[in-house]
């Protein structure tokens, strides 16, 4: 890979045991930025049969999705140096595998590297820190042949790097239990009995593969029920048992015994989390089902047929595996082999960027209204301002807003030219996966929830979308009360002076002042979640879920629950306005938004059918104004 230009596209051709998949990414940034995608449903491990060889018309089919995407490098301008071509599992154990490869190169030109057992298990962890901000914990990439555990500390909280800009384990772990194969060996058992043996052979197996690699003391949280491992899961298999435990999250449409409506709001794969314990239950649930009731619970999340007929095999697989390794939470990530390829030719200063500002910067570069460095830092300081005294800049705060407000702040002028009714509309969906930031890594689904709730505010406040409470109830109601706070400070900030609005702010003399202070019991006419009930929950009519589904439910997203009070504390601003007020200021549209400021950052909303909500959610922020200097 040391011939690789970083002047122009770059092409991965992944040739997996289940799938072969293609992609272009324009550039090496961080972000990874993605011009095109496929994947050919060749999947070379099922072919194979006792004798291990690829048969001539399978590779007949992939020489010729070979020279489709050969042309499709050649539309995207991709310099033949740029292009890098792996295969994993099914063609290390293909008895033909020469013969294969070298067919391949007299039709294309292209060099296929075979990746080790070893190499595949890094890669796939890159892949992984790829789509995230920091990763710290175990991984595992579940492909059709083999299932790969390794360990990642990366990030800025991740402690120590080494030279690839994360550290991860010196002895990775490839295990022969990938999707595929373990189906292969669950029809063979004849009973229960070698069922069970088979369940314990695996079971044995991640327990000696945990032990192999060693993962630092550091990365076990505790040793209850609830504590674990943080578990990063990525690969074909893994990704369609987070969308399988996405479509529990929905309802039976009424008078429809299967027919189910879509529930979880933000039906994408990365960033994804559930607990260690919805985990398990979900898989036990499903790792002797029939394929077709997995079919007909992810309807409407592109799993094709037979990764569906795979899935009681992954769910066998990740049965063991919560019996053999702690689990504490799990994150899915899109991020695998194509992604890792990419990120390990990042140099050290670009893995080190945050994903999400490369992303955020490289689109708003391409708006009339990006922000010019010097308003970017004169609005970040009026708002951290606002925040401090307290911990909500802090980098462990559950909130995250220490990255996510400087990415608010950069995006929150792009929909102020819309017409009015949809300028808060169309910046609600900016991060989310119908808006033009559903790609960019570095999110987790509570981070991308956030941020559009934050954008909402900052244009108006709520939508009348459905989504919008589906969105608030990833965040949670204290959440949802530090969102609407900075969203309207933001409205605030860029009335003052819409064109200029950093240097413009410091022209207009205006000033924050923020102190802790007690909260105010006001709930009941104060803040609500606007259409959601108090536990972050639906209302009734919409709990229409089966007896049977409740237990797959995974609440623990709702940050109320388990966040300390000290993470949410009270603050009072007091927007001090210079002894003499500027023009910018002394307009009754800017004056009339400031003096409404605390009432519309602890008001009380209506759900979209006019039925009122009255939600027992935290006043946690007072505004007033004052005049002048005070002491």
């Amino acid at each position: 890979m040391t011939n690789i230009s970083t002047e122009g596209p770059i092409a991965i051709v992944d040739m997996g045991s289940n799938g072969i998949r293609f992609g272009i990414v324009s550039s090496l940034s961080r972000h990874l930025p993605v011009a095109y995608e496929e994947r050919a449903p060749i999947s070379l491990l099922e072919v194979q049969g006792e004798d291990k060889i690829i048969p001539s018309d399978t590779i007949q089919q992939v020489v010729n999705s070979f020279l489709r995407f050969k042309a499709l490098c050649q539309d995207a301008h991709v310099p033949p140096a740029n292009v890098r071509v792996i295969a994993t599992e099914a063609t290390r154990i293909a008895a033909n595998a020469e013969e294969f490869l070298d067919a391949i190169y007299q039709a294309t030109g292209w060099t296929v590297t075979l990746l080790s057992k070893q190499q595949e298990a890094l890669i796939s962890a890159s892949g992984i820190v790829e789509s995230f901000y920091s990763v710290n914990g175990l991984t595992s990439d579940c492909g059709g042949g083999s299932v790969e555990l390794s360990y990642v500390i990366s990030g800025p909280r991740g402690g120590k790097h080494n030279s690839t800009g994360f550290q991860a384990a010196q002895a990775p772990v490839s295990l022969p239990y990938g999707a595929m194969a373990l189906k292969r060996r669950l029809l063979q058992c004849d009973g229960k009995k070698e069922r069970q043996a088979l369940y314990d052979e695996v079971k044995t197996a991640l327990r000696q593969a945990l032990h192999e690699t060693q993962p630092p003391a550091q990365l076990q949280h505790g040793k209850g029920d609830n504590d674990g491992y943080e578990l990063y899961m990525s690969g074909g298999g893994f990704r369609a048992l987070g969308y399988l435990s996405m479509a529990r999250k929905s309802h039976k449409i009424h008078g429809s015994k299967h027919k189910r409506q879509p529930h979880y709001p933000i039906p994408m794969i990365n960033g994804y989390t559930i607990s260690g314990k919805a985990l398990k239950k979900l898989v036990h649930r499903y790792n002797d089902k029939k394929f077709d009731d997995v079919v007909r619970q992810v309807q409407g999340f592109r799993i094709s047929k037979r990764r569906a007929e795979m899935m009681p095999a992954v769910c066998f697989l990740v049965s063991a595996m919560v019996e053999a390794i702690p689990i504490r939470r799990v994150h899915f990530s899109e991020g695998g082999v194509r992604q890792g390829i990419c990120y390990q030719m990042l140099p050290a200063c670009e893995q080190a960027m945050d994903p999400l500002m490369t992303s955020v910067k490289a689109y708003v570069a391409t708006s009339d209204f990006a922000l010019r460095d010097e308003d970017f830092e004169a609005i970040y300081h009026v708002l951290k301002a606002a925040l401090v005294p307290g911990p909500y800049l802090d980098p462990a705060h559950p909130l995250q807003l220490f990255r996510l407000l400087p990415a608010a702040i950069y995006l929150a002028n792009l929909t102020s030219h819309y017409p009015k009714e949809s300028r808060a509309y169309v910046a609600f969906h900016i991060p989310l996966p119908s808006g033009p930031l559903a790609n960019v890594p570095g999110l987790t689904h509570k981070e991308r929830a956030t941020l559009a709730i934050l954008l909402a505010y900052r244009q108006g406040g709520a939508i009348p979308d459905p989504i919008f409470y589906k969105v608030q109830g990833i965040v949670g109601k204290k959440g949802i009360a530090v969102c609407k706070y900075l969203g309207r400070l933001m409205e605030l900030v860029f009335t003052v002076s819409p064109l200029q609005p950093g240097v413009g702010l410091i022209r207009s003399g205006l000033t924050f002042n923020t102190t802790l202070t007690e909260a105010r019991d006001d709930s009941d006419d104060a803040s609500d979640l606007d259409g959601m009930d108090s536990d972050g929950s639906d209302t009734e009519d919409d709990r229409n879920h089966d007896d049977d589904d409740d237990d797959d439910d995974d609440d623990d997203e709702e940050a109320d629950a388990t966040t300390s009070v000290n993470q949410y504390p009270s603050l009072k601003l007091r927007i001090q306005l210079p002894q003499e007020t500027s023009i910018l200021l002394n307009a009754p549209s800017v004056m009339s938004l400031m003096e409404k400021l605390d009432k519309k950052v602890n008001t009380r909303k209506f759900d979209m059918d006019g039925a009122e909500k009255k939600i027992r959610c935290p006043s946690l922020f007072s505004v007033d104004i004052t005049h002048g200097h005070v002491e």
